[in-house]
């Protein structure tokens, strides 16, 4: 199975999708509580995830989707529990292809590699329908009986962009509101000015440890920089094809493993 776990933090780990490539690995997060477990997003459902997931606990699961993109939605449909804002209900409920934004550059790209995963096709690659079964929404509360998270709406990536925030540890889950890497604010259901003011938002949060969509765990600091970044002009995905071949040329091995700290920020 072309799944590993990354111990990040105490009751914290990181599930990737291995031969995908480094930028488009989505952090499958999974959070352990006393009375139910988190799963924070679930990739593109290259390998069944809920049976991987249940190795490793037999409380029952909460799946969390940040935002429906197909990269963070593949395995939904696998859980009972699946949570997200409605305002990208549809979107979870069609599945499939363009309603995930699985279209245009995204499918013309070689972000799978084909000796882990021979037979992943570009032309039929979908995503099954994972209807939700409840909305989350600003202010709402997860509680897993000795942590909880407040729900925090950040749109701008999408419109129904959530984060995840324990105030009492000051870590978030930010999905693709904020990771390190360039941003992405050209989806054709982006805003830029909503996103904007999301990432203000924050920045002024207090946040010590950021744990988000893709790439590894960091710090206060680095989110400034990130977003700083971003604000400048400098850190924002340009046409995702040229940006792409340019991966490429950087890269000796764009489907490597990453690189996570031992304290996970």
């Amino acid at each position: 199975m072309s799944l590993v776990t990354i111990p990040v933090a105490p009751g914290v780990s990181c599930i990737q999708e291995t031969g995908v490539a480094n930028f488009m690995r989505c952090n499958i997060w999974h959070v352990q509580g006393r009375d139910c477990d988190l799963v924070i997003d679930t990739g593109m459902g290259l390998n069944p995830l809920k049976q991987y997931i249940a190795q490793s606990t037999d409380k029952p699961l909460k799946a969390i989707a940040t935002h429906s993109h197909f990269d963070h939605s593949g395995s939904l449909h696998e859980f009972d529990c699946r949570l997200g804002h409605k305002l990208e209900a549809e979107a979870f409920a069609a599945g499939g292809r363009d309603a995930v934004l699985f279209k245009g550059a995204w499918t013309e790209i070689d972000f799978i590699c084909p000796q882990r995963h021979g037979d992943f096709d570009r032309q039929t690659y979908s995503i099954t329908p994972a209807p939700l079964t409840g909305y989350i929404d600003e202010g709402d509360i997860i509680d897993l009986g000795d942590r909880a998270f407040q729900v925090l709406h950040l749109p701008g990536h999408s419109p129904g962009s959530i984060g995840l925030y324990d105030l009492k540890s000051a870590t978030l889950f930010s999905g693709d509101a904020v990771y390190d890497g360039a941003l992405l604010d050209s989806h054709p259901h982006s805003d830029k000015q909503i996103y904007r003011h999301t990432l203000e938002r924050l920045q002024r949060l207090g946040a010590e440890v950021i744990h988000a969509g893709h790439s590894p765990s960091f710090g206060g600091e680095k989110l400034d920089e990130i977003i700083n970044g971003y604000f400048s002009g400098q850190n924002i995905m340009p046409d995702v094809k040229e940006w792409f071949a340019e991966f490429q040329a950087n890269e000796n091995d764009p489907y490597a493993n990453q690189n996570w700290p031992e304290s996970g920020c």
